[in-house]
């Protein structure tokens, strides 16, 4: 009995908490620290579709500070994590960075795309990458350095400084026009299950 509760604890602690499946995607409901990025814990997930009904990815939020409201975490410069599961052979790196860059446009205004706009560009670069279904990559927001850094299938493509182009980023997901208002509310955990 007591050797079965033993490897259950030790499980336990190996294995990541499952909080959400979504699209036969298990998410985490931690980030571990790593020596530059403190534990994030799961806001909420969804997945992305085009034209009502492509699945192209599943997004995930993550944040330091979980019980912020959305203009909150926009504001605050605590560390945060935007998950991508590719759920699609349609995506590639060209087509995500359009939306990246269709998303900005509409979040943000021409004064602030355009000071934005060579950061914007070295971010487009990193993403340069063949995507398939299965392809797993973040943008994270580093306050220690004041950077986004972008990861993908594990390898760090880079990062991009200023919390501005960060926050304009966020915005896609959760700002006033949103990628979908179904995708905002469940990124930010008030439609999950």
């Amino acid at each position: 009995m007591l050797r079965t509760l033993l490897m259950t604890l030790l499980l336990a602690t190996v294995t990541p908490l499952c909080a959400l499946t979504v699209e036969n995607i298990d998410i985490p409901q931690v980030t571990p620290a790593t020596a530059d990025s403190p534990e994030m814990t799961l806001r909420g997930a969804s997945v992305r579709r085009v034209y009502g009904f492509v699945e192209v990815y599943v997004g995930a939020l993550y944040l330091q500070n979980g019980p912020l409201e959305e203009q909150e975490i926009i504001r605050a410069d605590e560390a945060r994590r935007m998950v991508f599961y590719v759920t699609s052979e349609r995506v590639s790196a060209r087509r995500f960075t359009n939306a990246i860059q269709e998303g900005l446009a509409i979040n943000i205004s021409k004064d602030e795309m355009a000071a934005m706009s060579e950061r914007v560009s070295q971010l487009v670069s990193l993403f340069d990458h063949k995507f398939v279904a299965g392809t797993v990559g973040y943008i994270e927001w580093v306050p220690d350095q004041q950077v986004s850094r972008i990861v993908i299938d594990d390898s760090v493509r880079g990062t991009v400084p200023g919390k501005d182009l960060n926050d304009a980023l966020l915005k896609i997901w959760i700002g006033d026009h949103p990628v979908s208002e179904r995708f905002k509310e469940e990124v930010l955990g008030r439609n999950n299950g």
